[in-house]
């Protein structure tokens, strides 16, 4: 008996060691106090229309983060990770559809995250969820949520889907957001990838139709989905096929938005692999593309958020 309370000692005292070495470089790895933001970005968020409609129950936005792995033309996640903060700190959206979040992203924003909580970002160990949701729960409620893998793909921590059902804290409004990540075409595998690619996009259409139903609400899908909407600039390796077959099941909250806005870089209409569709009837106030040029220091993506009525 006591070899085995010793044993028992000695395996929880491990635990607790490890555990304190993960939260101390998550720590370590997460902390952006040094980095100093570049220059022009605090003026561009001082300068911009952060404001919502007074019926507005819930800004949604979706950004790619760009991983920190160099392979990927990524770089260190810390300084990039401050400027998200102060996007999120400024237009305070109420669920967050992120993309490539890596390692050094996730300790970004467990350190940092404030009010923000993450929706499944781990699998087992480091096998971080490069996909996910992230929701202020000071604004919303978390009521349910899931995830996907697609059946093809190139990486099942990407391409996935992950989705949450949310109460409005204020208004008791449920919806439900999903987060996605298709798979790219490739030079050389153009016929394979654009199989891929459809299969995943009637997958997404699938859930989200499944979604809507089960729970009586609209439904939101978002993310980065490789696709370009209006032909893009290329009609093969931008996919603009696979976006229309989404279109024509779900609504690009882009193209019935109320209003749109951009920054001083790209304009709303140009296309774009990123999007928030919708199944549902509700009313889209506002759709913004944050993309004055600095952003480009934050992500090769510029965030976009929609702003939802009834």
């Amino acid at each position: 008996m006591k070899k085995m309370m010793k044993f028992t000692a000695v395996i929880l005292s491990l635990a607790v060691v490890g555990v304190t070495a993960f939260v101390g470089s998550i720590h370590m790895r997460g902390n952006f106090d040094d980095y100093i933001l570049p220059k022009g970005f605090e003026e561009s968020i001082s300068e911009a229309d952060t404001s919502r409609d007074s019926d507005t129950y819930t800004r949604i936005m979706s950004a790619n983060l760009l991983v920190n792995y160099e392979s990927w033309g990524g770089t260190d996640a810390r300084k990039r990770a401050k400027m998200f903060f102060n996007v999120l700190d400024a237009y305070q959206p109420d669920v967050v559809a992120i993309q490539e979040m890596s390692d050094q992203w996730y300790c970004c924003i467990t350190k940092n995250r404030g009010s923000y909580q993450l929706v499944y970002p781990v699998s087992s160990g480091a096998m971080f969820h490069m996909t996910g949701l992230m929701y202020n729960s000071d604004t919303v409620t978390l009521i349910d949520h899931g995830r996907m893998e697609y059946t093809q793909g190139d990486n099942p921590r990407l391409r996935r889907i992950v989705w949450g059902l949310f109460e409005d804290n204020s208004t008791k409004k449920h919806y439900v957001v999903t987060s996605t990540h298709l798979d790219l075409i490739r030079e050389g595998q153009e016929k394979e990838e654009l199989s891929v690619m459809n299969t995943q996009a009637e997958e997404q259409i699938k859930l989200t139709n499944e979604l809507a139903e089960r729970f009586d609400c609209p439904v939101f899908s978002a993310g980065d989905f490789n696709a370009m909407d209006d032909g893009g600039y290329d009609d093969e390796y931008y996919a603009p096929t696979v976006y229309n077959k989404l279109a024509k099941e779900i609504t690009d909250t882009k193209y019935i938005a109320q209003t749109k806005t951009n920054g001083n870089d790209r304009k709303v209409e140009k296309p774009t692999f990123d999007h928030i569709f919708l199944k549902g009837n509700e009313t889209v106030n506002r759709y913004a593309i944050l993309s004055d040029e600095v952003m480009l220091q934050m992500s090769d993506h510029y965030p976009i958020f929609a702003d939802i009525s009834d």
